[in-house]
């Protein structure tokens, strides 16, 4: 990181964050709405996990020329949610992309599958353990250096405007009525988004545990070679709260076990009734 990029990091995480990321989102948008669409593939393939499912590992498994991880990420909340239909392909042909990995797409399945152009694209959804994924979101979002973040814009837009919670109000102290509530809520959400995601049409389900593995599907989907020698994850080895239900896990497992047997068949139906 040179000089100048560590500066423009510690000014994003005072108090002034949120108002470069507005000026600068200002910008970007009138570049999308001037984007010369006609260099545009068309055909980027998205990543729709919520955030902490391999997103980070996946996106950087690739030549970031074609592959990135949550790019314009103030902006996207701000247009998408203004409009969707006006700004998604106008952010996709901005952007011109072949992957994209965003936790946020987790909140927008309804609007993809009703959207135009989104609908007849590709997506991969990372499938990990409610227990295992509510243990990761917790903890992360409460490590010391996001804690450092005035303004963090998943913990704004998504997990309080999408989801509900407020996960930096986690009591690591002691269980209380407040931590169950945002336990509840991430389940709750967690269940919504993967039930949701058999409204997309064309969607290839990848567990987490595999996804080294599955990156020759990845690049399949793509039609580009993995760079996996430059990917890293996200971690955090240090955890002060674990989750685990292994009711909740099973119902998981069942919803996943249904929707990837679901998609095994379809072609078979679509050329049946071709």
């Amino acid at each position: 990181m040179t000089i100048s990029d560590k500066f423009k990091f510690s000014l994003l995480k005072s108090r002034l964050g949120r108002l470069i990321r507005d000026i600068e989102s200002r910008l970007i948008v009138l570049k999308m709405m001037f984007s010369n669409s006609k260099k545009a593939n068309r055909k980027t393939v998205y990543c729709i996990s919520p955030y902490k499912t391999g997103t980070t590992y996946l996106s950087s498994s690739f030549n970031p020329e074609i592959s990135q991880h949550e790019p314009i990420h103030y902006t996207s909340y701000k247009v998408l949610d203004r409009d969707f239909d006006k700004y998604f392909a106008k952010r996709l042909n901005y952007l011109d992309l072949k992957l994209e990995c965003s936790g946020s797409w987790s909140a927008y399945i309804e609007e993809m599958a009703n959207n135009k152009v989104a609908k007849d694209l590709e997506y991969i959804c990372v499938l990990r353990s409610p227990s295992s994924w509510i243990t990761s979101v917790i903890n992360y979002w409460n490590k010391t250096n996001m804690l450092k973040f005035h303004f963090d814009i998943p913990l704004e837009f998504f997990w309080k405007h999408k989801v509900g919670v407020d996960l930096r109000a986690f009591d690591f102290k002691k269980d209380n009525k407040e931590n169950q509530e945002i336990i509840d809520k991430l389940i709750k959400f967690y269940f919504d988004f993967t039930e949701k995601t058999k409204l997309l049409k064309n969607v290839t389900y990848i567990d987490l545990k595999d996804i080294g593995d599955s990156i020759p599907k990845v690049e399949e989907l793509i039609d580009e070679k993995a760079a996996v020698k430059d990917s890293w994850k996200r971690e955090n080895k240090k955890k002060q709260f674990i989750y685990k239900n292994d009711s909740i896990d099973e119902a998981y497992n069942q919803l996943t076990a249904g929707l990837v047997e679901k998609k095994k068949h379809e072609p078979m139906v679509r050329r049946l009734v071709s």
